[in-house]
């Protein structure tokens, strides 16, 4: 039986936006085979030439039709993936405009209350990034 090496992931970049409207909080249901029906942040990968909040409001914009002020950065976070491994940088702030939207790669989105996170299913760490969020806008 030939011995498993130990080889660490590819990683990707890859950005999400955590937006308030007062105590609510945007979440998508994920619609890629990957975390298909979960719900998280809205965010993906980081293109060439953007920076992580660039890629976050774009993401942001094509999947939800949602523009936000991005503010504050959350924290990087690390997810596993099917043979690579996502670093996510979070970044948090206010809603600006436009009608939430399932757009892009999702299958639905909502406003959610903040306090309400433990009825979803969502995608590992999310929980974690909304909650660090709250604290850094409301101090």
């Amino acid at each position: 039986m030939a011995q498993e090496i130990n080889t660490p992931r590819p990683i990707i970049k890859a950005a999400s936006a955590c937006v308030w409207r007062g105590d609510q909080v945007l979440l998508a249901q994920r619609g890629k085979a990957w975390h298909f029906g979960t719900w998280a942040l809205p965010g993906g990968k980081i293109e060439a030439g953007e920076t992580a909040v660039e890629a976050a409001l774009r993401e942001l914009l094509e999947e939800t039709g949602i523009c936000a002020k991005l503010e504050r950065h959350v924290g990087d976070f690390d997810l596993a993936g099917p043979g690579v491994r996502y670093v996510i940088s979070c970044w948090t702030g206010h809603y600006l405009s436009g009608e939430a939207v399932a757009r892009s790669d999702v299958m639905a989105v909502k406003w959610l209350d903040f306090r309400a996170l433990g009825t979803l299913n969502l995608v590992s760490g999310n929980a974690e990034a909304v909650v660090r969020a709250r604290q850094l806008l409301t101090g």
